[in-house]
């Protein structure tokens, strides 16, 4: 009985271990998914500055986005997930897990230092954004004015001119 109780305790050991290890293996993930996603914000930067932007390529970027913010969501939630399982060993036995708790701070500062990148360049981005909005809104408003300006032309001078009247008629004989 005693030997199986020290068996027991040597696994929940063991497998708070691959619980640690896997937490850091998750914010490894998670750094680099936001290094994609600095990497992809950078690139709508660029779209956004260029003269004429590249609607389709946005989309794409917008979307490739989307997939790794799904992805940082899930590596998120099993984080979470693992830490509530070995939180309070961790904190009782803090000496065992002090190499582990050491990288998990460096990366957790690697990754806020990353957010913070991302964050900062999406407020910019999203500026840009609506400047080339505001820019599209106007060119449509040119437009349906001149337009409008155009049509209204055209059917002045149609009214202008009536069939029983000749542009070559002579009152004079």
């Amino acid at each position: 009985m005693i030997l199986q109780m020290g068996c027991e305790a040597v696994d929940n050991q063991n497998q708070n271990r691959v619980y640690v290890t896997m937490m850091v293996d998750a914010l490894k993930k998670k750094e680099n998914v936001l290094t994609f996603l600095l990497e992809k914000t950078r690139e709508q930067e660029m779209l956004l500055r260029s003269d004429e932007l590249d609607e389709d390529e946005f989309s794409e970027t917008i979307e490739e986005k989307g997939n790794g913010l799904d992805d940082l969501n899930q590596i998120d939630e099993g984080f979470d997930a693992l830490f509530k399982m070995v939180k309070q060993e961790m904190t009782s036995h803090r000496e065992q897990y002090r190499s582990q708790i050491k990288e998990m701070q460096t990366l957790i500062g690697r990754i806020s230092d990353l957010g913070v990148q991302i964050q900062a360049l999406e407020q910019q981005n999203s500026e840009r954004f609506k400047i080339y909005l505001s820019n599209k809104r106007k060119e449509i408003r040119e437009f349906h004015v001149n337009n409008r300006t155009a049509t209204s032309y055209y059917q002045n001078m149609a009214n202008v001119h009536t069939p029983d009247q000749s542009y070559f008629f002579d009152e004079q004989k």
